[in-house]
């Protein structure tokens, strides 16, 4: 393999540093090498021959959060975030080292086949009352919501007069198991704008930590089965509710990604014909780095969510930073990871709020 070829987009970056100051992991550090422009000058460098593998290296590209934050406003539009899952797959990932054993199994068994393994293991954990022993009194109401909720139908009717068409449901690996609850309103609110809901048996995790790991082979293997997945029927949209996978499913190299729609996007038209209930509180409304740096650059979340009466709406500065979350990232780099959390939550410590609200499972989590 040619190595320099491969990373010829390297030379699109002209150095001019207007990507500095929207680089989260820049802003903490000051280190020129841990900025965009300075990782792609390590790449190139390496790809070039003139600088030879390291833990040095590998810790400065491993410790991107890839939020494309620079991306965004880069005017050479250099493609960041592939060139630095390239060498990450080129030169894999060191940062599973950082992982504690737990941890790592944690992220298999939501990744991976064992996930259907998991929820087998949580229904036989409601079979045997385990849910009702006082021994596991602190997991119990979360365990149990996950077990009452994760049976989905193949497909749900339109629950109005008119179907309006037909969608199907990326259910997602952590959305599955930790927040189902979500996954099950989303399929409420698309009945209720006039579409049938199918949440296809054989989608698999979109490949998000994989890509971002290096590990190219089995992320593409994800996108592989879940083009099949999605395959045999046609789809107005293939909704997501976490814009973490949406962003990732939008760039499958086959058919898929095209037909990829975050729901807060999709719904914003069926919204003036539903009938919404009050909500007298306050909120803050957080954007994923996912939903502004890759699906949708005017995102319609805080449009979406005026139509309720009663809610107040903070939105935070729109150069806010990544919130640190960035898949498992806040497991890999634990201490980088906080403090961009601490810089994201310091508006709520001056104006407090009900509810803090995002369009991503990993943010929400961190």
């Amino acid at each position: 393999m040619n190595t320099k070829a491969a990373f010829a987009d390297t030379d699109l970056c002209v150095k001019c540093g207007l990507c500095l100051p929207h680089c989260p992991t820049y802003t903490l550090s000051k280190n020129e090498s841990e900025s965009p422009r300075g990782r792609l000058a390590l790449i190139q460098g390496w790809s070039e021959g003139a600088l030879s593998l390291s833990d040095t290296l590998n810790a400065h590209i491993d410790s991107c959060l890839t939020c494309r934050a620079c991306e965004s406003m880069c005017p050479a539009q250099v493609p960041y975030a592939r060139l630095v899952n390239d060498f990450r797959a080129q030169a894999p990932a060191s940062s599973d080292n950082k992982l504690s054993t737990m941890e790592r199994i944690g992220i298999n068994t939501l990744t991976g086949q064992h996930r259907q393994v998991l929820n087998k293991l949580l229904r036989v954990y409601k079979k045997l009352r385990l849910d009702k022993c006082t021994l596991f009194a602190g997991i119990n109401h979360k365990l149990a919501d996950t077990v009452e909720k994760n049976n989905f139908q193949d497909s749900y009717p339109a629950l109005t007069p008119t179907e309006r068409g037909h969608v199907a449901l990326f259910s997602g690996c952590a959305s599955e198991v930790l927040d189902s609850k979500t996954l099950h309103d989303a399929i409420y609110v698309l009945q209720h704008c006039g579409f049938q809901v199918s949440v296809p048996k054989a989608q698999v995790c979109c490949g998000a930590i994989d890509l971002h790991a290096g590990q190219a082979k089995k992320a593409q293997q994800f996108a592989e089965q879940n083009q099949a997945a999605f395959a045999g029927q046609q789809f107005d949209a293939v909704i997501t509710v976490a814009s973490g996978c949406g962003s990732t499913l939008a760039e499958y190299p086959n058919d898929l990604a095209n037909n990829i729609v975050d729901i807060n996007e999709f719904i914003a038209p069926f919204i003036p014909t539903l009938t919404l209930q009050p909500l007298a509180a306050s909120s803050w409304l957080h954007t994923p780095c996912t939903l502004k740096n890759s699906l949708s650059k005017k995102p319609k979340v805080a449009a979406t969510l005026a139509a309720i009466d009663g809610l107040e709406i903070n939105t935070f500065d729109d150069k806010q930073h990544c919130c640190g979350a960035a898949g498992s990232y806040m497991l890999q780099y634990k201490e980088t990871a906080d403090a961009l959390r601490e810089k994201t939550l310091q508006p709520l410590k001056q104006t407090p709020t009900d509810y803090l609200l995002t369009s991503n499972i990993g943010c929400a989590l961190h």
